[in-house]
């Protein structure tokens, strides 16, 4: 077992949620370019949270970004486990509910894999459903 100290785990922290940050940056570009329209980032509702919500034509649909390293123990696809699926549905229910979207309903997941200066961009649609939740 690796121990860090406390500027160490600061650090490691601080890389994660920078790389986080790009991939999130890299997969909102991406759906802009493929003719998304981006409503919302990083939206919150209490502990809940959407990556990226956005427009593709007359579907609604609520993106979980995962970016990780090719390093990385899990795919990013493997992270959007069921409680992460669960709780983006309940946020995406809020969203709807509070802002009154009448469009159907997507859920999306960009995995996203840095390695060796290139990204890889891997976009899954409809990767999960609100069936069995």
């Amino acid at each position: 077992m690796k121990v860090y100290t406390d500027n160490q785990h600061f650090e490691k922290k601080k890389r994660a949620h920078k790389l986080g940050e790009d991939g999130e940056q890299a997969a909102t570009r991406y759906l802009d370019e493929h003719g998304y329209l981006i409503l919302e980032r990083n939206y919150r509702c209490g502990h809940l949270e959407v990556d990226i919500i956005a427009l593709d034509q007359d579907e609604l649909v609520f993106v979980e970004v995962k970016t990780r390293t090719d390093d990385s123990v899990l795919s990013p696809i493997e992270a959007v486990d069921r409680r992460k699926r669960k709780n983006i549905i309940m946020a995406a229910d809020a969203y709807i509910r509070s802002n009154n979207r009448p469009e159907t309903v997507r859920f999306d997941i960009i995995a996203i894999v840095k390695h060796d200066g290139e990204t890889d961009i891997n976009h899954i649609k409809n990767a999960f459903d609100v069936m069995n939740y």
